[in-house]
């Protein structure tokens, strides 16, 4: 059962809150100092912690505690019990990340009430956490977790890079999960999935009349994410005019919306995401340098599936198995050569390939082991899935793309003999030991 956990310095408090929630059904723990609490949590992590502010001089205070119990148990749910003088710490306290607080002398029907709404917050939060964490267990996902939980506590605007396929959107959504702004929905836009000539009515909104077709006031993206988080996708797709709005409405945390000159106030914590290299964008004129500066002092990189290939032995039943529970469809499982098979492919299309693979391999199987046989990896390999990943690219990341396509599937074909790879390839052993390298190419 998921624990409430009480801490004051008070006894006659702890007694009295721990038999009113008692009735209401709910495992309490009490800890009269802050000390004995922190060291209880690190065995099991209360589901809501109702704390006070003060503990005496030259202790921990609570917004301290939030502070600490934010990082080490992020799902956990604060609730401050604070007295009408504290309004200030009651309010250092909120911004730490507590969700609500209790004016001392604590009413019985706001408490009952306040512990409710935490405890489901903490419920949804806990399983939203189970379906969309990051899975694997190599050093790259477990720096990138580490990473999201602390970079989850501020409000900075945060920069996601990578290939296309390897979870950026993931990523993004563990930010928002792990920040104090989850209890809001995160707010999607990609540039590609709009109407460009109604991009900045998009993102800002507009008044009625501000363009044929406008007949009533519009909230735009940024107006909708109040309070919340705004995962802005594909950064690098945007035209420049709309650079130099989003670089406006970071620094100026406020926006024009299309058709009017009247400031709208926005808060909201901005997590951009691309798979093209911003940095020779800038250099080329296609991306605004002061953007780029603005948006990439905290950056995040999703790893490759190529350099977490041992992972495999987490993402392929994890991906399985949600594909089953989400068809219910019977359980299945793969033997030990199907996975020794997927391991030894190289996931051009990283984790989203692999994801369409386990599918498809899953759905026209009949038996309940997943055999070698059963996992084909041309269907989503062919020459269209390079031509769509490479649509948005620069010319020159494109060559590079389709050139590393090519010596992967060629060194493959003929069992990495560098001689023969060389040879069909029209070039010296030297040249494609350099392209390898540059490549990252395992031989």
């Amino acid at each position: 059962m998921n624990t409430v956990y009480i801490v004051d310095d008070d006894e006659a408090i702890l007694s009295s809150l721990k038999s009113i929630l008692g009735r209401e059904g709910y495992a309490i723990e009490t800890a009269g100092s802050p000390e004995a609490f922190l060291q209880a949590i690190d065995h099991k992590p209360p589901a809501v912690a109702i704390l006070d502010i003060f503990f005496g001089r030259n202790r921990i205070d609570g917004e301290e505690l939030v502070k600490i119990l934010v990082e080490r148990c992020p799902d956990t749910q604060c609730i401050i019990i604070s007295g009408e003088s504290d309004i200030q710490k009651t309010l250092a306290c909120m911004r730490q990340g507590a969700l609500d607080f209790l004016e001392k002398p604590v009413g019985l029907p706001r408490l009952i009430t306040a512990v409710r709404n935490a405890m489901e917050l903490y419920n949804i939060k806990s399983s939203s956490r189970d379906k969309r964490k990051i899975v694997g267990k190599s050093k790259a996902v477990r720096d990138t977790v580490a990473r999201v939980k602390k970079l989850a506590g501020i409000d900075e605007s945060v920069l996601i890079t990578g290939e296309t396929g390897t979870g950026k959107e993931l990523i993004a959504e563990n930010l928002h999960l792990f920040s104090k702004r989850f209890s809001l929905p995160m707010v999607k836009v990609n540039c590609t999935s709009l109407n460009q000539n109604l991009l900045e009515s998009e993102l800002f909104g507009h008044c009625a009349g501000s363009f044929t077709g406008a007949d009533k006031n519009k909230k735009g993206f940024f107006e909708v994410a109040r309070g919340s988080t705004l995962f802005i996708d594909e950064i690098g797709d945007f035209p420049l005019n709309v650079q130099s709005k989003i670089l406006r409405a970071i620094q100026e945390k406020s926006i024009m919306p299309v058709g009017t000159t009247r400031e709208v106030p926005v808060d909201v914590r901005l997590v951009f995401a691309t798979h093209r290299n911003i940095r020779d964008m800038v250099a080329q004129g296609l991306f605004r340098e002061d953007l780029f500066f603005r948006i990439s002092t905290f950056t995040l990189e999703a790893p490759a599936l190529r350099d977490r290939i041992e992972d495999l032995d987490d993402l392929a039943p994890f991906f399985l198995n949600q594909f089953l529970t989400d068809n219910n469809l019977p359980a299945k499982s793969f033997s030990p050569d199907a996975l020794a098979k997927l391991k030894d492919y190289h996931y051009p299309g990283n984790v989203r390939e692999l994801a369409m693979i386990i599918k498809n391999s899953a759905f026209f199987t009949e038996n309940e082991t997943i055999s070698a046989d059963d996992i084909d990896f041309c269907a989503q390999s062919n020459a269209s899935d390079i031509w769509a990943k490479t649509r948005r690219m620069t010319l020159n990341e494109s060559k590079e793309c389709f050139e590393r396509d090519l010596i992967m599937r060629r060194m493959a074909a003929l069992d990495s003999d560098i001689k023969k790879v060389a040879e069909s390839l029209g070039m010296i052993k030297n040249n494609l030991y350099r392209k390898l390298k540059y490549y990252s190419i395992e031989y």
